[in-house]
């Protein structure tokens, strides 16, 4: 399973494969990443690890999301 990341960048929110240095997607704020990112994983087996603006880990994600056993949008963390 890949894991990725969503973190702070300067004045932008990125989702980045772990060990890869280009963004995969890019936005003002961490919601609208967050949302890109549900729809670029419908085809992905991975995880999510979201930071917050500090880099410290809040929450994790699993996707697809219906074989990590979670509804449409929810966490674990949650």
């Amino acid at each position: 399973m890949k894991t990725y990341h969503v973190t702070q960048e300067d004045d932008r929110w990125t989702l980045k494969e772990d060990g890869f240095a280009d963004a995969l997607i890019e936005a003002e704020d961490r919601d609208e990443v967050l949302e890109e990112t549900r729809e670029y994983m419908k085809v992905r087996f991975a995880r999510v690890l979201i930071h917050d603006a500090n880099g410290q880990v809040v929450d994790e994600r699993q996707f697809p999301e219906k074989a990590a056993g979670l509804a449409r949008g929810q966490s674990k963390a949650t």
